[in-house]
């Protein structure tokens, strides 16, 4: 059948493409072919959702990659949108794909809400098709797609809507992670903070579930010591816990979890240690 054929097509295409794609330009391209040859305008990728971007569980922001009008991002950004966005919202709750068209004509919006898609509409931007991300480990991320009224055809959008559904759960996989990534380096780059030797050793056996005493005694130096390291790891990386430093230094790579322990420095003298913590003290 001519959709078997077209699926195919798609589906190689975009797996061909998908592994060998390293930033969110070339995912931005690849995203933007794929969903032209569906018969939409306009995406979205947000992630709405990630401990290792927001200091609070409920805060969202505009990060991802957008196809979108740059004055309306501009305008969703500057406004900060997203906190009051009712797709946003929507998504924190529920795991299957939406149109706008039935869904928000059920829901109540406030008036800030109504304001927002209208000004939407008139970015053009209307009648989305939103599908929720729900990674493994609690991140929350959506894909919204904007049909092109030029190109719709109602007899093949139920199966669009399924191979872009498939088409989805492997983009957000790999987008997730190269998104992440440019966004901690582009924060913390700013800052041009990186981690000192043994700020980086600390939080690689923290990362390796090992407690502060048992860090101090596999480095050599004391607990108090072990706190100062973690507590100037969780400044640079602007982590409001220990989780949430080492989640931030294994995404910026500053750390690697596979490294074999026997690479590691070996325990150091009483002496030693106690010539670091003076410096680590005045410094």
């Amino acid at each position: 059948m001519y959709n078997d054929i077209f699926v195919n097509d798609v589906l190689a295409n975009f797996t061909a493409r998908i592994m060998n794609a390293s930033t969110s330009d070339d995912l931005k391209v690849l995203l933007n072919d794929v969903i032209t040859s569906l018969g939409y305008r306009f995406f979205g990728y947000h992630i709405i959702k990630h401990t290792a971007l927001y200091e609070h569980c409920n805060a969202r922001q505009t990060v991802g990659i957008f196809s979108y009008p740059e004055r309306w991002m501009q305008q969703y950004t500057d406004k900060n949108y997203a906190s009051d966005d009712k797709v946003v919202q929507l998504c924190l709750t529920r795991k299957t794909p939406f149109h706008w068209r039935t869904e928000l004509k059920h829901s109540t919006l406030t008036t800030k809400q109504q304001h927002i898609m209208d000004e939407a509409a008139q970015a053009g931007l209307v009648d989305g098709y939103t599908l929720p991300l729900v990674s493994r480990d609690g991140e929350i991320a959506i894909l919204t797609v904007i049909p092109d009224r030029r190109m719709q055809n109602g007899d093949k959008q139920h199966y669009n809507e399924n191979l872009l559904y498939v088409i989805a759960q492997f983009f957000h996989v790999r987008a997730l992670r190269i998104v992440m990534e440019e966004q901690l380096t582009s924060t913390i780059g700013r800052r041009r903070s990186f981690l000192s030797g043994r700020e980086r050793e600390t939080t690689l056996w923290i990362s390796r579930g090992k407690s502060s005493w048992e860090v101090a005694q596999i480095l050599g130096i004391s607990e108090k010591s072990v706190e100062f390291y973690m507590e100037s790891v969780k400044r640079k990386l602007e982590a409001v816990n220990r989780t949430q430093a080492v989640v931030k230094a294994l995404l910026l790579g500053l750390i690697d979890v596979d490294e074999p322990e026997t690479s590691m420095p070996p325990k150091r003298s009483k002496a030693s240690a106690d010539m670091n913590e003076l410096t680590a003290a005045v410094s």
